[in-house]
């Protein structure tokens, strides 16, 4: 999978200038080279990604489905979620301030993660995936960064997205927030091998994906499970070799693929390379750059020591030493959730008090009162006015405006374009009581 060898073509350009923009201040600013800029153009491509995979994700669901997939409270992961989906947007609009004002065109790509978000099991899982690319990386392109500035700009996003995979295992229900010491690094090359499977349109970077590589177990996996395979290029398991990395290893474990099993005592994270040699390969990024492999890597993740804080957040039953899933016969049988009564709108608007009122500038729907950030000006509106008064809506900083907290309160006359979220979230409730006590408007909370 070829994505332009146009990167290589404004490299030049960028490397004449320095990184005029960044999340802190960067003293003694240096001038890019050619690896800065590829880094810098890749690492935009991957923010869209992760942007966009967000976005669609906290569009698509509601409080319920997060409560069929057995998270003890809906707000938990909309909340994490819509944290991290702001980070991703602001790190992607660092990145393309950065190569706008060097005169770099960024890249504008599409991507399709209908795979990915079929339920909110499916999307949590894939998140984990998601998020673990972006940690890898960002880790393996530090040998590119040859200018000590532009490494410290990349290293302050880095350890923001080490976070959100630390959140994101919790998630889960049956991982370990950090299940190891280390992380394992990728090639931009490989990184395209994963992320190259939601992209849709063109999105030309002037990298050769290694071959993508699918483990198609079905269900959990464990330590010592036979791992079985798909790839273009891949029959049957005679002289092939499978190549096991964990986070902190050397190398990795070179096995037979006939006999390519998950070894003991493995948690979390694990990569996977095949080869048609029975050497290992390193666990480092410029040294496996130089050696051939036929398909790789492919992430999964191992759940042999689950955090109770994990389990808390999420049932999805009790885990066992080995990952799987058990019932606890010891455990008292499980209960519904007692009923609670719809808070009061004083309540509800009183906790919107602290935030900013109309006209003041905003970034984003939570941080005006009225739950409104107009669309097109960037400043908090009535929810109702924001519609008619050239705001373009509610939803400054998404992709697309929103009438949420317009809805809730009756009025159906909506900007063209609007993407409804969620209107049982906290923030929509907080927001609509709050303009409803003010204004003198019907409301009724949700439960």
């Amino acid at each position: 999978m070829r994505y332009s060898s146009s990167v290589f073509a404004t490299a030049a350009t960028l490397a004449a200038a320095p990184l005029l923009a960044s999340a802190r201040p960067i003293q003694n600013r240096a001038a890019a080279s050619a690896n800065v800029a590829l880094v810098f153009q890749f690492a935009n491509v991957l923010e869209q990604l992760e942007t966009t995979f967000y976005q669609q994700g906290i569009a698509k669901f509601q409080a319920a489905d997060f409560q069929a997939a057995g998270f003890s409270s809906a707000t938990i992961p909309t909340q994490i979620l819509t944290t991290i989906q702001g980070d991703e947007a602001a790190h992607d609009t660092f990145i393309q301030q950065a190569l706008t004002a060097n005169g770099v065109t960024p890249l504008t790509c599409t991507f399709n993660f209908d795979s990915g978000l079929t339920d909110v099991a499916t999307m949590a899982a894939t998140a984990r995936v998601v998020e673990y690319v972006g940690v890898a990386a960002y880790s393996g392109a530090a040998n590119l960064l040859d200018v000590p500035n532009f490494l410290d700009a990349a290293a302050s996003i880095l350890t923001v997205e080490a976070r959100h995979q630390s959140l994101l295992n919790i998630l889960s229900g049956t991982g370990s927030a950090i299940p190891s010491p280390f992380d394992v690094g990728y090639t931009p090359q490989e990184v395209l091998s994963i992320a190259g499977g939601f992209i849709t349109g063109p999105c030309d970077l002037g990298l050769n994906a290694t071959n993508p590589l699918a483990v198609t177990n079905t269900g959990a996996i464990s330590p010592g499970d036979l791992l079985t395979v798909s790839a273009t290029g891949v029959s049957g398991t005679d002289n092939l070799f499978c190549n096991i990395i964990v986070g902190g290893a050397n190398a990795s474990v070179n096995l037979p693929l006939a006999q390519c099993n998950v070894p003991a005592g493995t948690n979390g994270p694990v990569s996977l390379w095949i080869t048609s040699d029975a050497n290992p390969i390193p666990n480092d990024v410029v040294a496996r750059a130089t050696i051939p492999t036929i398909a790789g890597p492919a992430i999964f993740f191992v759940d042999s020591q689950p955090d109770a804080l994990s389990q808390l957040v999420r049932s999805t039953g009790v885990s066992t030493t080995n990952g799987t899933s058990a019932t606890d016969n010891n455990s008292a049988p499980p209960t519904a959730p007692p009923t609670t009564a719809p808070q009061s709108i004083a309540a509800l608007a009183a906790l919107q008090t602290s935030k900013k009122t109309v006209t003041e500038q905003c970034a984003a729907d939570s941080e005006c009162q009225q739950g409104c950030c107009g669309f097109s000006s960037g400043k908090c509106a009535g929810p109702d006015v924001a519609q008619s008064n050239g705001s373009g809506g509610c939803g400054q900083g998404n992709t697309s405006p929103n009438c949420d907290v317009a809805t809730l309160l009756g009025f159906s006359d909506c900007v063209a374009g609007v993407v409804q979220g969620n209107l049982q979230d906290p923030d929509v409730q907080q927001a609509a009581a709050f303009a409803a006590q003010l204004d003198n408007l019907p409301f009724t909370p949700s439960k």
